[in-house]
């Protein structure tokens, strides 16, 4: 698994840091099961970081905001749809898999940005596994505002 950590200074920074990995996303040639889990404490930037990566998908990331109720908002772009889902509302465990319909979300074409994996419970090891295509990002707050974004990504790919 290969490994890439920055600091943001500001939103603007966490934003582009996504973008960044838009683009390594949009580049993929597999249309289904790209996944990108994001883990974080609140206000820490998982939905800035998602704004970006919809912006290198073309999408408007000023519609992108925060699924915390919705639980899944879909977003269109050329390649399929930016699935954005945020698990912060439902009780750990498996039934957070089934909440969102995660394995008919695994078959859409496109890319699902999941906020809180950690409450999937037992099915996340089983979506990290996932032969290659599941990236996962840190995001911790340090001190005065920085914040420290690790993006582990499971193998090289033609695009890196």
């Amino acid at each position: 698994m290969h490994e890439q950590t920055c600091l943001s200074h500001s939103p603007e920074e966490t934003f582009a840091v996504g973008y960044g990995l838009g683009e390594r996303l949009a580049a993929w040639t597999e249309p289904t099961g790209r996944v990108v889990l994001l883990s974080g404490e609140l206000g820490s930037g998982k939905t800035q970081f998602v704004k970006g990566l919809a912006a290198a998908l073309g999408l408007d990331p000023a519609e992108v905001t925060s699924p915390t109720f919705a639980l899944v908002q879909a977003h269109a772009f050329p390649g399929g749809t930016l699935w954005h889902v945020d698990l912060y509302r439902l009780p750990t465990g498996p039934g957070a898999a089934e909440a969102i319909a995660l394995a008919e979300l695994l078959e859409q074409p496109g890319i699902i940005a999941m906020e809180w994996p950690e409450r999937l419970g037992p099915d996340l090891p089983l979506l990290v596994a996932d032969k290659g295509r599941t990236w996962r990002v840190q995001i911790d707050e340090l001190e005065d505002g920085v914040r420290r974004i690790t993006i582990h990504h499971p193998a090289p790919h033609p695009a890196d």
